[in-house]
């Protein structure tokens, strides 16, 4: 199995859970957040998934723009357009080759700069912080029964 191959499974690892996390959720819950000015708990899972198709597009444009994040008023809303995400996402992840993964970026933030995989590494590293985020809004909104983080 090739790098891209690999470090996409490993993402969709990730994703999956996040997927699974927002079907503990409830309608009442999405506009639930922990302290003012937080994002709020819809706000913050499409945050993840929008901001990750970001990152993923970076490795073929280098281009750096905000997602086009849609509103949702329901629960079913924000995991449909989660879903959405991930499809999107995975799709451009599929068309990656090592050698694309190699190709050195044009990243003016010092801590990108290199290979572009350094940007699905970020990518990576945003899902996993903001879902323990969500991890901690669910249980405290009320989630019982959460799924295991990996």
């Amino acid at each position: 199995m090739g790098q891209a191959k690999q470090m996409m499974n490993e993402w969709l690892e990730h994703r999956k859970v996040l997927e699974e996390l927002l079907e503990t959720v409830d309608d009442k819950h999405i506009n639930f957040k922990p302290w003012e000015g937080a994002m709020t708990l819809g706000e913050l899972a499409l945050h993840v998934a929008g901001w990750n198709d970001v990152f993923v597009t970076m490795v073929k444009t280098e281009e750096f723009g905000s997602p086009d994040i849609p509103e949702c008023q329901t629960m079913a809303d924000v995991r449909k357009a989660v879903k959405h995400f991930t499809e999107k996402t995975k799709a451009t992840y599929e068309s990656f080759s090592d050698a694309d993964l190699e190709a050195e970026n044009n990243s003016s933030h010092p801590k990108l700069k290199g290979p572009k995989k350094k940007y699905l590494s970020a990518m990576y590293d945003h899902e996993v912080h903001h879902k323990g985020q969500l991890f901690v809004y669910a249980r405290m909104a009320g989630s019982k029964e959460v799924p295991f983080f990996r």
